[in-house]
Order: structure tokens, then sequence, then C-alpha cells
């Protein structure tokens, strides 16, 4: 099984070359040195570094609650190296324990991250600002704990989750290196402050999730990272397009997912097979390709 799932991870990874040569590197300051040519940025370790860590359920008092999250450490994970953390966003009626089994994010043994995923207190962004003051604390949590590299917080999202990531896409642009949307709507969050690199995914014969919404929220983040309005076609497991110059640093890519079947009915708000590798192609990519700053044009 975990042969076929590294199998599937690396073919999605070739794929994602084409969709996110555009990309960029880690999260934090950049130079913007006219002309600059920046490779990957070094790991910024966090305070976590060194201190033996957990995996596993856990919990965080947080606004007088307690709100639950789930801990993945990789496979042969070290103490001392800074390592990659992607956030995972349950849907309206999933868990925490329920999209850990599909999402499918934990990456290959080259590129190991740490995978959290937290419980929502009645359905995420319904609290927009609650709920991202509450991810602001988290991830404070989270940063004291684990080996962290600072350079490579990423968030992921499906359906209500997905929508909350848009919120953070829009709120928290300056904390999340890329963020992944799959199936999600509209968020409430305005306006959106900062870049941040952007894949969103969406069926267009979404029944739950109208795709207009992943549509409006695909251009708020060309608008957000100042990038042209022209797409070009790249070749991904899915049918993908890319917004932005082969090495900007923050690129928009919005995919068509297919149906998946539930019961053996076509289901349109699903999470297919091969969306999680694809995702953490695109984070690969716009960790490790190098960016030209002077591609993005001004602010108007």
């Amino acid at each position: 099984m975990h042969v076929l799932l590294r199998a599937g991870r690396l073919a999605a990874f070739v794929c994602l070359l084409a969709v996110a040569a555009c990309a960029a590197t880690g999260g934090g300051s950049r130079s913007t040195a006219p002309g600059a040519n920046v490779a990957q940025l070094p790991a910024v370790p966090t305070s976590g570094c060194g201190i033996p860590a957990a995996d596993g359920r856990q919990s965080l008092k947080f606004q007088g609650a307690s709100w639950r999250y789930i801990v993945d450490l990789p496979s042969g994970y070290d103490k001392s190296v800074p390592t990659r953390l992607i956030l995972a966003f349950h849907g309206r009626t999933g868990t925490a324990e329920k999209v850990r089994t599909y999402f499918d994010l934990e990456g290959s043994a080259a590129r190991p991250a740490i995978v959290v995923y937290p419980q929502a207190q009645g359905g995420w962004g319904g609290k927009a600002d609650r709920d991202m003051a509450y991810v602001d604390t988290l991830l404070a949590r989270l940063k004291a704990t684990l080996c962290v590299d600072q350079n490579q917080i990423f968030a992921a999202g499906h359906s209500m989750g997905g929508s909350f990531v848009n919120d953070l896409s829009c709120g928290r642009a300056g904390v999340f290196r890329a963020t992944a949307v799959v199936a999600g709507g509209i968020g409430s969050v305005r306006p959106c402050q900062g870049e941040v690199a952007a894949i969103l995914l969406h069926n267009p014969k979404d029944n739950m999730v109208p795709y207009n919404q992943g549509i409006t929220e695909r251009d708020k983040r060309i608008a957000q990272n100042r990038l042209a309005a022209t797409p070009v076609e790249a070749d991904a497991t899915f049918r993908c397009k890319r917004w932005g110059k082969t090495g900007i640093a923050d690129p928009v890519v919005f995919c068509d997912l297919p149906s998946t079947f539930n019961r053996k009915r076509p289901y349109s708000h699903g999470w297919p097979d091969g969306t999680g590798p694809t995702i953490v192609g695109f984070f690969d990519r716009v960790t490790d390709q190098r960016i030209q700053l002077t591609e993005r044009p001004p602010a108007p």
C-alpha cells in the first residue's frame, strides 16, 4: 500500500513540474533586490527543535474550550531537523480522524512533513476571526513543541475546511508559504493582505459548493498576488491552469476535479485519488523553484 502511495506521489510530482514551474521558495522574508534570483531559503528552526515530540491526539485550551488536534509525525522524525508543517482542515460533516484517512498529505521520504489535523468547534470559519486566532495559538504551540521549518508552513482544507483555508489565504498570507483548497467556498475575510502561493481544486459539477465560488476565490488569489489575468495550460494529474510567469514567487493554480463514487453513485464534492499528491507536489515546487522577484508587476 505504501509503495503504491509513494508511486502515486512521484507521478503527481512529475506532473506538477509544469503546474508550478512559476513557484517560489519559503514563507519568510524575501530579498527584493532588483533582478535577484533567490534559491530555496535555508530552514528556520523553531524553539521546539531539540525537544522530544509526541504524536497522536492532543488538546489545547483556547477561549475557555478544549480544542482537539491530531499530530502525525513522519517516519524517522528527527527532533533536531526543521521539518515541513501542514495544517489539514476537515469539512463541515468531517472530523480530524476521518480526513486523516484520505487526505494523503504525508509526502515522500525525501521531503517528510508533520501533518496536523485540527478539530473544529462547530465547523471551520463559522466564526472566522475566532478560528484564525485559534490557528495562531495552535501554531505557537506547535512551534514550541515540534521542530518546524518556519519557511515551510502550509495549509490545506476540504469543503468547509477549504473555505476556511481561503480565509487563511487572505488574512494570514504571511504565515503560510502556500495553501491548498479542495471544493472550498467563498471566504469571509476582507481585505486580503500579502501574497501567498495557492492551488485550488474544484469539480465543475459540484452540487454542494458551486464551481463559481471556487472561481471567485481563484480570482481573489490572482488579484491578491498581483498576477496577470491570462493563464497558461498546465499538465498535471487533473486539468489545471496556472497564473504567474515562470519563476514568480506566488503562483496560483486552478484544477478541475473529476467526480468520485459514493455507493456506486457519482459524487461531485469529493477528494479524488491523486488530490493529495497533487497538493504535495505543488508545495514541493514552491519550496524548491528559484524565483525572479522582478517578474511580479508593481502594485497599482
